[in-house]
């Protein structure tokens, strides 16, 4: 299911125009996904709309947070309906494509920190 949202997640870090990490503008407070990979994408993603128009930011923002809840969801699921080893893996795979798609935000030169 990771893998799923991976094309639908990546498009939301194309649409941004990104920018350095700092205060200001785009560092909306989010709660945790329970995944850390997951926490360091949706911050990546929030620093790079800080640095959007304000009118484009609050959209980016209103996206991350569905995003946020869409990586909730489905970790909690997994934890709810999976055991043992397949748990595991669940997780493991959901902090793989959270770090892959952390990483593409942060490749684009405006994102870096």
């Amino acid at each position: 299911m990771a893998r799923a949202l991976l094309p639908l997640l990546l498009c939301g870090a194309s649409v941004l125009g990104c920018g350095k990490a700092g205060s200001g503008p785009g560092k909306t407070d989010l709660d945790s996904t329970g995944v850390d990979a997951c926490d360091s994408y949706l911050s990546a993603m929030l620093t790079c709309a800080g640095k959007l128009p304000a009118e484009t930011r609050k959209g980016q923002e209103a996206a991350i947070r569905v995003a946020r809840d869409a990586l909730e969801a489905r970790a909690e699921a997994d934890d709810a309906s999976l055991e043992g080893d397949a748990r595991a893996e669940a997780r493991g795979a959901l902090e793989a494509a959270c770090k892959q798609m952390g990483d593409a935000v942060l490749d684009r030169a405006a994102c870096r920190r």
